[in-house]
């Protein structure tokens, strides 16, 4: 090993306080996008547990600006809901995007049943979705998660941390009790629908061989 690489176990962070809280804070601000916990771990020479614990005790403090998220095992500092308004003022933002019925009822199938595919949501919503989630790809908002192991192998499709941005929320967990589309349980719904797609043909534009990126919808 070259003296100049830097192993990926050592534990030479700072014990438990304000030095050990201010460079988690510092490793999350320098980071590019959103990191693990064991990423963080490595930069700060702690355990993951110790760096998941301090995680954890920030997103318990309500008094600062910004807050803590966590999504799907990666965590980032966001600005704070609260001052959603002003923040958009600051960043000469005049209006927040809206998002449409159409695609808030997709988005809402997503966040509450990912991973999902295509073929499960139109079943629920009863209309072809891929315009819907073409849109919602480009805003950030879902993304590729994987492959369901069935002919054709369809996307998966989950939310990413914008989505959590966008509507002010830590984490998945935070999300409200389910709803209920055109008096349907999403759940039950989804579930029949996950059953009935591992006997239905591939749609055309879900077939092995495509990879997200080159397939939005």
């Amino acid at each position: 090993m070259s003296e100049h690489t830097l192993p990926l176990e050592v534990h030479d962070g700072p014990p438990p306080g304000p030095e050990r809280d201010a460079l988690i804070q510092a490793l999350l601000l320098a980071a590019p996008e959103s990191s693990t916990a064991a990423q963080i771990a490595v930069g700060a020479g702690l355990s993951e547990e110790e760096v998941i614990e301090t995680l954890l005790t920030f997103r318990a403090d309500t008094g600062v600006g910004w807050v803590v998220q966590e999504h799907h095992g990666t965590w980032q500092l966001a600005t704070a809901p609260r001052f959603a308004p002003q923040v958009r003022r600051f960043l000469r933002l005049d209006r927040q995007s809206r998002l449409s019925s159409a695609s808030l009822e997709t988005l809402a199938i997503v966040a509450y049943q990912q991973p999902v595919t295509r073929s499960e949501i139109e079943t629920v919503r009863g209309v072809d979705s891929a315009g819907v989630l073409a849109t919602l790809h480009a805003r950030s908002l879902i993304e590729a998660v994987g492959r369901l192991p069935t002919p054709g192998n369809p996307i998966q499709y989950g939310t990413t941390p914008d989505f959590l941005r966008h509507f002010g929320l830590t984490s998945l967990a935070e999300l409200p009790p389910l709803g209920h589309i055109d008096g349907r349980d999403l759940r039950v719904a989804l579930s029949a629908a996950a059953f009935s797609a591992e006997f239905e043909a591939p749609q055309p534009d879900e077939t092995a061989g495509v990879t997200p990126e080159d397939d939005p919808h």
